[in-house]
């Protein structure tokens, strides 16, 4: 059977399941303004997904067993028409160009700002970036890079990744040999990082906060990155009293508005991953607290839409559920439920003013 699903919105919304790390998962493309499922692809073990800010195309990195669970791995990326949801491109990665196993960390394969190039994280041998052109439906090369991960695009040819000494490197893949240099140190060792930053592709804008609360910012173009005064999402006291970022994704940011937000709760030191009932909603500007919600569940994945009047998606893996609010007041709006079996990660398209 062809879906005839509706065009891509601000609202649709996708969730992967990786399910518990299993060999076979899914992604379900959700029309949040009415809470239904639209469509659904299968993927393989633990399959990466991206959606084209235009609402062009959504895909996946992928990785199959011919036993299942065991025997030849085959890497691939896939494209999907959104309507119909039938793969318009299955292109193989040749051996010893796999991918790093990380379906659950959004940002380690990106797209490039114009949609003609899928980028993928290696670990192994050696950290490199896969480049695959998705126009001439082939993978393309491998670009050695420096001990660094995530993988944030610029412009079509630029894009920065987070290195081990605090800083940034810039990658510039326009000439035959990559040009590689590396910002300023934007943060200390002490400061650790979250593994799920938020980052707009439209606006350049990357949110990265750490296990206490404190946000750094940085403006990503094709020249430089130009870092912002760090902010604090929490109080002296809320920190004296144990509130801590958590949860999966637990940031989201909203381009039109300027918004930040954190999924936070009250937590023993080094639970970060842990799933949590409250969100803050901040001023990226200023670092003004604008609201705080609570949102009635534990919550493992935030994301928001970039329309004029925004829902805010909160995803519990142990519900299995969706729930969509309004962002501005944290009302529960509706819910889509039965997603899976660990639904783990949220994507959405940036068609927003």
């Amino acid at each position: 059977m062809i879906l005839n699903a509706p065009a891509p919105d601000t609202r649709r919304v996708y969730v992967t399941d990786p399910a518990h790390f299993a060999a076979v998962t899914q992604q379900y493309a959700i029309d949040a303004e009415n809470g239904r499922v639209i469509g659904m692809t299968d993927g393989g073990f633990l399959a990466h997904p991206v959606a084209a800010e235009d609402g062009s195309f959504f895909a996946q990195a992928s990785t199959v067993y011919s036993r299942i669970a065991r025997g030849d791995r085959t890497d691939y990326i896939e494209v999907f028409d959104p309507e119909s949801f039938l793969p318009t491109a299955d292109i193989e990665l040749p051996e010893g160009n796999e991918r790093f196993l990380v379906g659950t960390y959004q940002w380690m394969n990106s797209l490039t700002p114009d949609n003609k190039k899928y980028l993928y994280y290696q670990f192994l041998p050696a950290p490199g970036v896969g480049v695959v052109d998705l126009e001439g439906k082939a993978f393309e090369r491998m670009i050695e890079v420096p001990d660094c991960y995530h993988i944030f695009p610029a412009t079509e040819n630029v894009f920065y990744m987070n290195c081990r000494d605090g800083s940034l490197a810039r990658i510039d893949m326009s000439g035959e040999e990559p040009q590689i240099t590396n910002t300023e140190v934007f943060h200390t060792e002490d400061e650790l990082l979250i593994n799920h930053p938020a980052f707009s592709m439209r606006s350049g804008r990357l949110v990265w906060p750490t296990y206490t609360g404190k946000i750094f910012q940085a403006d990503l173009t094709g020249e430089a990155a130009t870092f912002r005064a760090p902010i604090e999402a929490l109080t002296e006291a809320e920190r004296a009293d144990e509130w801590r970022p958590g949860g999966w994704q637990q940031t989201a940011y909203r381009r039109p508005s300027d918004t930040i937000y954190l999924l936070v709760d009250q937590r023993d030191q080094w639970r970060h991953k842990t799933a949590s009932r409250f969100v803050r909603a901040i001023n990226a500007a200023t670092g003004e607290r604008i609201a705080k919600h609570d949102l009635g569940h534990e919550i493992d994945s935030i994301s928001v839409s970039q329309d004029d009047n925004p829902l805010l998606y909160a995803l519990s893996t142990g519900d299995k559920t969706l729930y969509v609010h309004d962002a501005a007041s944290g009302e529960e709006l509706r819910s889509v439920n039965e997603l899976g079996r660990a639904p783990q990660i949220l994507v959405t398209h940036d068609m927003g003013s």
